[in-house]
Order: structure tokens, then C-alpha cells, then sequence
């Protein structure tokens, strides 16, 4: 933005803001001849409330005397109020000189200036593309004029709310990338909405600035402590204003592409596909369109860095994404969901034609040979297909059953394709498990659940009962409780594994300590997972499923 086209946003907006001022000197003509004399708190307010407006707008405009009468009869208005005061007769007698004063200048400036120029875009602003979506929220017409003109000019879509208490419905319409939010307005206040939006999860991407003619350093401590992306003070420079937002959102697209990719293999990352699949469930759920998500697992991934090295892991990553990513539909996407593991999105897709899809897939890549370090691999995978099927449906059961299908291809040989299905756990070759936890009810429940599911269940509900069992049995896991009545469950964990009798036992560990340094305790003494409280069952048995089958 030049200077010229500044100057004409600033004269544009002077104009504007004399025209609403003319009608607000009026609504303080009105209330200082109903005061009569003297003047009830709310009152005092109104009349606070006017000359703030005057004192950070006009200062803003450069009309330096106005802002100074708004200045200086905003500070002796709250220096009354915190006295406990009320403007008594004298006060207002001054508040109305004040006032015709004010009225006596914007009269003299309407008579000057009885033209007003027009806005265009310059060439800078040729073929630009939407750099991002604004909210102003202010009560102040002449300050949303003015910044909407201003981002207008800089391709942002600008959108104006001057009602405070209709902001949040505005907000959850316009989903803007950043908000421009005025401190001082009528209830709700700027503190009272901005802690509305931190309080939404969906919101946490939307950056928000204070401004305020409130330029205290502890005001300012305050807002950014209160969580805003910045705090800009009245009177402002149009300039400024736009070069901190173009600061926030490059820094914000920097941090998104850092969320959305994985820097390694440039798929996608889990982080975004958390996003996007619950985006397809809810399109699912409000309009019927289906989708499956493929889970996929590179075969013997851990043998490859044991005997190649990392680097040949991570080059064998890079080609299977490189060739899926090249081998899929524009509207499918892969997301890498954690070491090995990938998850591919297809939407509007049935579990049929996803299967033709990852079959074709592998299949293909099976032929491929992967060149590395003057090597030369064949590496293959193994995937498990889910589809929607049922509104009610989460996404944990979703992505479980997913994951749950695709150790059902390990277990079946590897280097193959499976879709989900009920029957698919009770088919496979039965194993026991060893549940150990002192909460009866905790206990029944997971018997009975994986029960169902075709296992053999065995209960101990103390770390002695559980070391004996594990010995004499031989469990093929034991999904063990952190807090039990005689020893914890790493002691437990640590007996088991030192056992030569019961050290191939898998043991899974639940906890409701969540600290780094419990789950790194847990793994250290030897168990092979180590699941946190609150969980879902589904997890759960992906967890376990994980375990058995020692995919790497």
C-alpha cells in the first residue's frame, strides 16, 4: 500500500467518522438535558464511553484536537467513577461545553471537505489471491470502515461485525483466520469473547488481536497474557496494522504446513488427518457420503533398519509414499501415522473399490525394487480396509478397525490386503490373556469384552497372583494394571520379563499417570506397551493385537 492510498483511506475515514459523531453529539445533547442536574452510574457511562470513542478513533485519524477533548474527559470521568462518584452539576456543565465544542469543529470540517475520493486498487494488487480471511469486531463505525478499506486494498476477505453480542455467531460463520477484536465495547467485552473462542477446541487455529486506546504497559501485559496474537493501541498506523497481521499469518502458514507434513517423507501428517477424517465422518453423518480409510504397514521394517541402517529405513519410507502418492486418485491423501505405519483417505469410496485400489497397489509396488546405497530391495506391505457403515460410528472405531485388519494381513502371512469384518478376531488362532487389575468392575469388563472377541481370559487381581499365573500359564499377554494392593505394576512387569519361563510374555501396562517419565519407567522394565487411562476399548485390542503380533 503507497502513501497516496493511505492518505485517502485516512481522509475517506475522517469523513465518515464526523458524519457518525454528528449523530452521537446529538444522543449527549439528549442525555446531558435528562440529566437535569445530576446523573445516574449508568449514565456516567454513556457519557465515559462518548469521549472514549472520540479519543481513540480521532487519534487514530490525526485529528489530534478532537482526540485530546476525548482524552482528557475520558481520564477525569474515571477518576470521578473510582471515587465511587457520579458527574455532579459543575461536571456536566463542563461535559456540555465540551460537547459544543466538538460539535463547533466537525462543523467547521464538514464545511471544508464536501468532497470525497475513491478507493481503487493499485497494480501492485493486480491478480492477487485471497491472503486470508479478517474479522473486525468494534462498535467504532469509522474504525471498521476504515481497516476493512485498508485490508480490502491488501486482497484480505474482510468482514465487519460492530454488534459484540452477535460476534461468536459471527465467528462460527465466517471461521476467519484472524480477529481484530476492540477491548472497550458494550457487554459482551473483548476479555468476555476472547475467552469464548479459546474455550472451543475448533477455534484454537484462529489468531486474535486486542485493539485499545488502553496503551498502559499493564493493560498490555494483561492482553497478551490473556492469550492474544498481539495488542495494538489507539491511535494506530494503518501501516503497522497490516504489516502485524502479515507477520501472523506467515507465521501462522509456516506452522501449518509444520503441522500438516511430515518432514521426512512429505506425506501428509497424523495431525491433519485427524482433522480431515473427522471432516469426512461429519460430511458422512450430515449427507450420507460414504468413505474407507486404508491402514498400511511396511513387512519386516524393523529388519531393514537392523541390517541396512536407519537411513536405508527412512529411503525405503520416502519411495513407498513417493509411489502411492503417484499411484492414487487427486482426491485420495496419505498421512503418515507413525513410524512404519501410513493411512490412506479415499473419499466417497465403498470398501470394494478401496480393496481394488490397495491390491492394485501392492501388487505393483511388490514388483518395484527400491535402489539405495547400491542396494537393491523388494519390500513389501500389508494393509487393512474400513469402511462407513453406521452413523453412530466414532473415529477410534473407525481407525481401530482399520489398524485391526491390517495386523489380521500380518498375521495371515503379510503382503496382503484384508477388509474388516466382525468374524475377522474369532477366526484367529485363540490366545490367552492375563488381565490383572484390583477393581472388580475394571476386571469383569475387560473378561467379558475380550471374551467376545475369541480370546482366552485369565484374572489375577494382585502382583503376587499375577507373577504365579504368568509362570504356570504362560499367557500370551498380560494387560496389567500400574496400582495394585501388594506390588505396582512395574515390579510385576520386571518379574515377568527376568522369568526365562514367562520373559516372551507380552505385557501391556495401564496406567492413569501420563507423566514421560512413568511411561518411560514402564518400558524400561520391560513392557511392551503402555496405554494411558482414560481408554477406549477399541484401542485397547489394536493394542494388544500390535503386541501379539510383533508386525516389525
Amino acid at each position: 500500500m503507497n502513501d497516496k492510498q493511505v492518505d485517502r483511506l485516512v481522509e475517506n475515514a475522517q469523513k465518515v467518522f464526523v458524519e457518525e459523531l454528528k449523530d452521537k453529539i446529538d444522543e449527549m445533547e439528549k442525555l446531558l438535558f435528562n440529566c437535569k442536574g445530576h446523573c445516574t452510574k449508568s449514565e456516567a457511562k454513556r457519557i465515559e464511553m462518548f469521549f472514549h470513542s472520540i479519543n481513540g478513533t480521532a487519534s487514530t485519524l490525526g485529528l489530534n484536537y478532537l482526540s485530546s477533548i476525548g482524552k482528557e474527559w475520558e481520564a477525569k470521568l474515571k477518576s470521578i467513577a473510582e471515587h465511587r462518584e457520579n458527574p455532579d452539576k459543575a461536571v456536566l456543565q463542563d461535559i456540555h461545553a465540551a460537547v459544543n465544542t466538538i460539535k463547533m469543529k466537525i462543523g467547521y470540517m464538514t464545511a471544508k471537505n464536501k468532497t470525497c475520493s475513491t478507493l481503487v486498487k493499485g497494480d501492485d494488487y493486480v491478480n492477487m489471491p485471497d491472503r486470508g480471511k479478517i474479522l473486525l469486531i468494534d462498535d467504532d463505525i469509522t474504525i471498521l470502515k476504515l481497516l476493512e478499506n485498508a485490508f480490502t486494498l491488501e486482497c484480505y476477505k474482510v468482514y465487519i461485525c460492530e454488534d459484540s453480542a452477535s460476534a461468536m455467531d459471527t465467528i462460527a460463520v465466517v471461521r476467519p483466520d484472524i480477529i481484530i477484536l476492540d477491548i472497550m465495547m458494550p457487554k459482551p467485552g473483548g476479555y468476555e469473547i476472547l475467552g469464548k473462542i479459546k474455550s472451543k477446541p475448533e477455534y484454537s487455529d484462529m489468531h486474535v488481536i486486542f485493539l485499545s486506546a488502553k496503551g498502559d504497559m499493564d493493560d498490555k501485559i494483561k492482553g497478551i497474557k490473556s492469550g492474544v496474537d498481539d495488542y495494538i493501541t489507539k491511535p494506530f498506523v494503518i501501516t503497522e496494522v497490516i504489516t502485524r497481521v502479515e507477520m501472523i499469518m506467515r507465521r501462522s502458514e509456516n506452522y501449518r504446513e509444520k503441522l500438516l507434513k511430515d518432514c521426512l517423507t512429505d506425506s501428509y501428517s497424523r495431525y491433519y488427518f485427524n482433522l480431515r477424517i473427522a471432516e469426512e465422518l461429519e460430511r458422512y453423518k450430515r449427507s450420507g457420503n460414504i468413505f474407507s480409510i486404508a491402514f498400511i504397514d511396511m513387512d519386516h521394517y524393523k529388519n531393514i533398519n537392523d541390517q541396512y541402517g536407519h537411513q536405508t529405513g527412512d529411503h525405503v519410507l520416502k519411495e513407498l509414499v513417493s509411489y502411492i502418492s503417484t499411484n492414487i486418485r487427486k482426491c485420495d491423501s496419505i498421512y503418515r501415522y507413525g513410524g512404519e505405519e501410513f493411512v490412506i483417505l479415499m473419499p466417497d469410496t465403498t470398501e470394494e473399490q478401496a480393496y481394488m485400489v490397495i491390491e492394485r497397489l501392492r501388487y505393483a509396488f511388490n514388483t518395484e525394487s527400491i535402489s539405495v546405497g547400491g542396494l537393491s530391495l523388494n519390500v513389501t506391505f500389508s494393509a487393512g480396509i474400513r469402511q462407513t457403515h453406521d452413523k453412530s460410528e466414532s473415529i477410534d472405531q473407525i481407525i481401530n478397525d482399520a489398524d485391526k485388519a491390517m495386523y489380521y494381513a500380518k498375521r495371515c502371512g503379510r503382503n496382503r490386503v484384508f477388509v474388516y469384518n466382525d468374524e475377522m478376531i474369532a477366526q484367529d488362532i485363540k490366545k490367552t490373556l492375563l488381565i490383572v487389575d484390583d477393581e472388580n468392575t475394571i476386571l469383569k469388563l475387560l473378561k467379558d469384552r475380550f471374551s467376545n472377541i475369541g480370546y482366552n481370559v485369565i484374572t489375577a487381581m494382585d502382583g503376587e497372583s499375577a507373577i504365579k499365573l504368568a509362570r504356570e500359564v504362560n499367557p500370551d499377554a498380560v494387560i496389567l494394571d500400574l496400582i495394585l494392593p501388594d506390588i505396582d505394576g512395574f515390579e510385576v512387569c520386571r518379574k515377568i520379563k527376568e522369568d526365562a519361563a514367562s520373559h516372551s510374555i507380552k505385557v501391556i501396562m495401564l496406567s492413569k499417570k501420563k507423566q514421560k517419565k512413568s511411561i518411560v519407567k514402564g518400558l524400561r522394565t520391560g513392557a511392551d506397551d503402555y496405554v494411558t487411562k482414560p481408554f477406549s476399548m477399541e484401542e485397547l485390542e489394536a493394542r494388544i493385537m500390535r503386541a501379539l503380533n510383533n508386525a516389525s
